[in-house]
């Protein structure tokens, strides 16, 4: 029932129900069969709510029970419900592919039968590789889930949906009066079925056509409508989605300040969303407080002891002595804490300094498991600070500084590096992670705007190097030689045109390899099979570093590349 709430757009309802599911679940007339089998739909309302850290929780303990019991439907669930996760409260789809195949690649094993979830999950999975412009496998995704769903009648919303995005392939590419038809036709046939989620959808495409076409008006008209159903039906992520349509479609009409205050309601949106995160840090300051104010308990403490030592003169002295001795002891733990936090933490942006950042990275990797590093270089910030001050200048790395904290996750190393140079690592991941992760992050950047004090507004982006650490499997974990291929892959994804990112994964045939064998070469090392490269765009890796940036050499033909791009 709160699915079915929530898909009509009455999402007031749906939370309601959301919140008697989850009082039921702890109700001692269910049995723990029933309890087990009642949590993963429960997480999927919690989602649907915008309560993702809650089904998180939920998530985590049911993914231990699937491993420890060997159950492929639950470990199946629990893979796809994450994905979900990274795409409705991370906006991360690239996160979510590799759980999606995870989970379609269990589900469609032999001898697994053709059932509804499968269905579902293989229509998921194409609309995840829509997302990122994968458009030929999306499609081929969505060919057989609606063959397949043609037997469920229960299954015919999926039929529609999947319509839709039949529609939306052939607006990328280019067919948009064709797609224009075939959306107006689908909007029918969701209005009828009253699903109110993909009726936002479909109307944010039809804008989408329109913006194509050149009609501003039509545009307009069909994402407000798209923004008014979002937020009578308590949707986060369409809210959100129409508010930077909106921001599109007033750019491209040269209302340069209607589009920043578009922008900046859906990064606000974007913070709302993260509540429970902001939450969950609140409670870690807490915790830090109250482990800094135990002086002041010993203090309270020691004004009782001195109550009763003043009854005797002789001893009031001494109790005062001992009163001011800790008081001083106080400030000057104080003080330490405050010069040490002083010493690793960028005054600007809050973020850990470079000097911080280099114990974090040795501890990220003391596990012996493999973690991804990503260098970020804000792109043409000296004529930022040259057209409009320093002070802009700041506020820009401000805001990216807070925008890369609140797109990563808690454990992850978030640092400046240096000047208009930040640093994130992240622990115990795979190439596919942290070429994902590297695409998040320069999408959430590129969707922020800066006040640049002249009445309008600043763009941002960022170009970013990914490296793996250690480089290959078998290295000592040196951060240093992580740091220079990401530099290497950074000057890559600069010379591509920017707002862009490049990464270098190493590969066990590499083992043994001199790092700097790859940084003179990646062509040849590509070749020999002793790493991958990635990007969002086709780049040419044969470009060479000057040496006073980068002290390295280079050679070789054109290298190919694995690209990751979206519409």
């Amino acid at each position: 029932m709160g699915i079915a709430q929530f898909v009509l757009g009455r999402g007031e309802d749906g939370a309601a129900t959301t919140d008697v599911v989850m009082a039921l679940l702890e109700s001692d007339a269910l049995s723990i069969n029933e309890r087990q089998r009642g949590r993963f739909p429960a997480a999927m309302l919690l989602i649907r709510s915008g309560r993702g850290a809650q089904a998180m929780g939920i998530l985590e303990d049911m993914q231990a029970q699937a491993l420890q019991d060997g159950d492929i439907r639950l470990q199946i669930a629990s893979l796809s419900t994450i994905a979900q996760l990274r795409v409705t409260d991370f906006d991360d789809p690239e996160g979510a592919l590799g759980y999606y195949r995870q989970a379609y690649r269990l589900a469609s094993a032999p001898g697994q039968p053709m059932i509804p979830q499968r269905v579902v999950l293989g229509y998921e999975l194409g609309y995840t590789l829509l997302l990122l412009g994968q458009i030929d496998e999306a499609a081929a995704l969505f060919q057989e889930a609606d063959v397949a769903a043609a037997k469920f009648p229960e299954l015919a919303l999926i039929q529609i949906r999947i319509a839709s995005h039949r529609a939306e392939i052939l607006r990328l590419k280019g067919e948009l009066p064709k797609a224009q038809t075939q959306l107006q036709d689908v909007l029918v046939r969701l209005r009828e079925l009253g699903d109110a989620a993909g009726e936002v959808v479909a109307l944010q495409r039809l804008a989408r056509v329109s913006l194509g076409l050149e009609r501003m008006g039509a545009a307009r008209e069909s994402a407000e409508q798209a923004l008014r159903l979002a937020e009578a039906g308590k949707m986060p992520m369409e809210q959100r989605d129409s508010l930077y349509l909106l921001a599109d479609i007033a750019s491209a009409s040269g209302e340069a300040q209607i589009a920043a205050d578009y922008a900046g309601r859906a990064r606000a949106l974007d913070r709302a969303e993260g509540r429970e995160k902001t939450a969950q840090k609140l409670a870690r300051l807490q915790a830090t407080a109250a482990r800094e104010l135990q002086p002041e308990q010993v203090l309270a403490r020691q004004d009782a002891s001195r109550a009763r030592l003043l009854r005797d003169l002789g001893l009031a002295a001494l109790a005062i002595i001992a009163l001011v001795s800790l008081v001083l002891l106080v400030r000057t733990r104080r003080q330490k804490h405050r010069l040490a936090e002083l010493s690793t933490t960028d005054p600007l942006t809050g973020l850990m300094n470079r000097r911080a950042a280099d114990g974090a990275l040795q501890a990220l990797t003391a596990d012996g498991r493999r973690a991804a590093l990503l260098l970020l270089d804000v792109d043409a910030f000296k004529s930022i600070n040259d057209r409009f001050g320093h002070d802009i200048g700041d506020a820009a790395l401000s805001q990216i500084a807070r925008c890369l904290r609140e797109a990563c996750d808690v454990g992850d190393v978030v640092a400046r590096w240096g000047g208009e140079e930040f640093l994130v690592a992240r622990g115990d991941t795979s190439r596919m992670a942290a070429f994902a992760l590297a695409e998040h992050l320069r999408r959430q950047v590129e969707r922020l705007r800066v006040d640049d004090g002249r009445g309008g507004t600043l763009p941002l982006t960022v170009s970013t190097g990914v490296s793996s650490l250690p480089v290959f499997p078998s290295d000592t974990p040196r951060w240093q030689d992580a740091i220079r291929v990401a530099d290497r892959a950074l000057y890559v994804a600069k010379r591509a045109g920017r707002n862009a990112w490049a990464g270098v994964w190493g590969l066990e045939a590499g083992d043994g390899v001199d790092v700097y064998s790859v940084l003179d070469n990646p062509g040849h090392a590509l070749q020999q099979g002793w790493i991958e490269i990635g990007g969002n765009r086709p780049m040419d890796w044969s470009q060479v570093r000057p040496k006073a940036a980068g002290g390295t050499r280079g050679g070789g033909g054109p290298v190919r590349q694995e690209t990751a791009s979206r519409p």
